[in-house]
C-alpha cells in the first residue's frame, strides 16, 4: 500500500469532482423529450408512484420516494425483496412503477416491471442502457448516463449515483412546481426533525410564531 500525501489527495478529490460535475453537465444538455415524457407522467399520475430498485439504485430510489412525496406526489419506495414475495398487490392500474438501473440487468427488478405491466400500471425506466432489458420492458425510458471510466476504479456507483439523484431531483423540481406544494401544506406533514422546527417557527404558517 502507496501513501497517499495531501497534494495527490486534493488532485485525487478534484479530478473525481470534475468528473462528476462533466457527467451532470452531459446530463442537462440531454434534457428533452423523454425527461418531458416522464416529468409529465409524475405530474399527473392520480396514484401512487412506486419506486424500485435493487444496490446502490435502492438507496438512490429510496430518496427519490421521499423527496416526490415532499414534492406533493404520493410516492413510496417498493423493494423487490417484499414485491417478489407477494406485495406487488399493492401496485394498481392508476399508479406508475419507477424502475431504477444503471445496467438495466437486474433479474428482480426486470420481474418487478413484468408484474406492474401485468397490474396495468404505467412504468418507467431510468436506465444508462437504453438497449437493456429493462428498457424493453418498460413502457417509457429515461436514459440516465453516465461514463463507465467515471466510477470510483472503473467499476463503483459513484458518478452513476450523482446522474441518477441528480435527473430524481429534477424530476421532483418539476413535479414542485406543478402540485404548487407550498410550506404551509409541507408543514403538516413533516412537523419532525430541525426542518419541523424551523417551519413551525416562521410567523406566517398556521402554528408559527408565539402560538407555537
Amino acid at each position: 500500500m502507496t501513501p497517499v500525501d495531501k497534494a495527490q489527495a486534493l488532485q485525487i478529490a478534484r479530478q473525481s469532482l470534475e468528473q462528476e460535475i462533466e457527467t451532470l453537465r452531459a446530463l442537462q444538455s440531454g434534457l428533452g423529450e423523454a425527461f418531458w415524457q416522464c416529468a409529465n407522467l409524475l405530474c399527473q399520475c392520480r396514484g401512487v408512484a412506486w419506486v424500485t430498485g435493487v444496490g446502490t439504485s435502492a438507496a438512490v430510489g429510496s430518496r427519490f420516494a421521499h423527496i416526490l412525496t415532499c414534492s406533493g406526489l404520493r410516492s413510496m419506495f417498493l423493494s423487490t425483496v417484499d414485491g417478489l414475495h407477494g406485495h406487488s398487490l399493492v401496485i394498481q392500474p392508476q399508479d406508475l412503477l419507477i424502475a431504477l438501473s444503471r445496467g438495466g440487468g437486474s433479474q428482480e427488478v426486470n420481474q418487478m416491471v413484468s408484474i406492474a405491466n401485468q397490474r396495468g400500471a404505467t412504468t418507467i425506466a431510468l436506465v444508462h442502457r437504453t438497449d437493456s432489458p429493462l428498457a424493453r420492458l418498460c413502457r417509457y425510458v429515461l436514459p440516465v448516463q453516465s461514463p463507465q471510466e467515471y466510477e470510483l476504479g472503473g467499476y463503483l456507483a459513484t458518478a452513476s449515483t450523482i446522474a441518477f439523484s441528480a435527473m430524481c431531483d429534477a424530476l421532483c423540481a418539476v413535479v414542485l412546481a406543478e402540485k404548487g406544494f407550498d410550506l404551509e401544506a409541507f408543514q403538516i406533514t413533516h412537523p419532525g426533525g430541525a426542518v419541523g422546527e424551523t417551519l413551525s417557527a416562521r410567523p406566517n404558517l398556521p402554528n408559527g410564531g408565539t402560538d407555537r
